[in-house]
């Protein structure tokens, strides 16, 4: 990850004339087809990675308020819908507006990662520490556990190419490379205590058997229930400050497309608050689209995963039925 932020900083500073990151530099480096390929992939992708935001919001409020369940019923459908749209409409009030909204909500939402930081470091236990990471009932070799870390990881580093993203907008194109590099590194110490230091709090078994969010778990572990409710309000604010910044990312990205021609000119459209609005219109429309279809896939998912009674003497393995209900879900998806 450190290498990759290296790499979008040196393309600022090395190509200042390019702007909207992944897509531009693949334009120019590989023609206009991949060009397109690289813009509308990584929009559709980025609609698609909003649509985990507002599950995980949703299931965190299940964790309150039974009616919102996994974050897949109706009610929780319907709340995400609104919540879709009152962000749509906000941003197209202006996007300087939309911007300082996000920076306060980027100082909201880090005060609780810090107070949990702080928590924990407080009642550290250097024995229980030093068991759950060199104690027995470790499954899998090393490359193993790093391996099945990797999504985790790259979910986390999501956006490192934000600030190319929004070039543009920089005074410096040096600013550009050092956001990369200050957001790569706070981003890093961040992940890497949240992630250690439940271990010194609590065994590792417990940890593994928590429902998520994990972090309000394990405060509540520590200091009672007002921790469980002081993390999930804060990793509330997190999400829809990180939705916020991701529906203007993705507009951003059809836009800057639309203007060089390697989108329909449509999507290059503004309103009077300089929003490029078509883009904005296309985003969200997908994202509200496939926030619906949560509602019936979750219900093949297990559907297709609780054995059904006549094949209760089926000879087939459980694991087999659960790996081929998992390859229809993926077929469906």
């Amino acid at each position: 990850m450190y290498m990759l932020a290296r790499v979008f900083q040196s393309l600022a500073e090395r190509k200042p004339d390019l702007d909207a990151g992944v897509f531009a530099y693949a334009k120019a480096g590989f023609g206009d087809y991949p060009g397109f390929l690289s813009a509308f992939g990584y929009w559709i992708g980025s609609c698609i990675g909003n649509v985990s935001y507002w599950v995980l919001i949703k299931s965190t409020l299940g964790a309150f308020f039974p009616v919102f369940g996994d974050g897949n019923t109706a009610v929780a459908i319907l709340v995400a819908s609104a919540g879709i749209w009152l962000f749509h409409f906000m941003i197209l009030r202006g996007t300087q507006q939309a911007a300082v909204i996000n920076s306060v909500v980027t100082v909201a939402k880090i005060v609780p990662i810090l107070i949990f930081i702080v928590i924990l470091i407080a009642a550290f236990k250097l024995d229980l520490f030093s068991a759950n990471l060199y104690g027995g009932d470790l499954t899998g070799s090393v490359f193993e556990q790093v391996r099945a870390t990797m999504l985790v990881t790259v979910f986390v580093f999501l956006g490192i190419e934000g600030a190319s993203v929004y070039s543009r907008f920089a005074r410096e194109r040096a600013d550009v490379g050092r956001a990369t590099i200050l957001g790569f590194v706070v981003v890093t110490s961040l992940m890497v205590l949240v992630t250690l230091l439940p271990y010194a709090v609590l065994q590792r078994a417990d940890i593994a058997g928590m429902r998520q969010p994990s972090m309000a778990t394990v405060l509540e572990a520590v200091v009672g229930h007002w921790g469980a409710v002081f993390v999930s309000v804060g990793l509330l604010v997190s999400v829809l400050g990180a939705y916020l910044a991701w529906s203007l990312i993705c507009a951003e990205v059809l836009f800057t497309a639309a203007k060089t021609r390697d989108m329909p000119s449509i999507f290059a459209r503004e309103n009077k608050n300089k929003v490029p609005v078509a883009a904005l219109w296309a985003t969200n429309i997908v994202v509200q689209l496939i926030v619906i279809t949560t509602y019936w896939v979750a219900r093949r998912v297990r559907a297709d995963a609780e054995p059904d009674q006549r094949h209760v003497a089926d000879p087939v393995p459980v694991r087999g039925r659960l790996r081929a209900a998992d390859h229809a879900a993926r077929r469906d998806l």
